[in-house]
């Protein structure tokens, strides 16, 4: 069942479950009054083409030597950030795909276009 988000006046906001296409365009909780919030249905959501950007681990580095990958990066002509923890930032597609080749690494799970 998919779920579905209700927020009041003051923003405070409510979640419940219900059957495909059967919720309620509002609800009451004694005398406040819950109306359908479609944004906070859908925060934090990614979706396919929105999955940019990607954060990865099998690119990461050690978090001390995040300095070090990232100048290595703009060396080779493919800036790329990193996480505070390590992970490596992609953009795009493309900047994945120059990125891994550019390091050495392949991705035998990966798509059409993918390293």
């Amino acid at each position: 069942m998919p779920q579905y988000c209700f927020t009041d006046n003051q923003d405070h906001t409510i979640c419940r479950f219900y059957p495909l296409g059967k919720a309620p365009r509002q609800v009451r909780l004694g005398k406040t009054v819950f109306r359908r919030n479609l944004r906070a249905e859908h925060a934090g959501t990614r979706h396919t083409p929105g999955n940019w950007p990607m954060k990865s681990d099998a690119a990461g580095v050690h978090p001390s030597q995040i300095k070090e990958a990232y100048d290595h990066s703009v060396r080779i002509g493919i800036p790329t950030q990193f996480t505070s923890d390590g992970r490596a930032i992609f953009t795009g597609r493309e900047h994945r795909k120059n990125y891994c080749r550019a390091i050495g690494l392949h991705d035998r799970n990966g798509g059409y276009g993918d390293p």
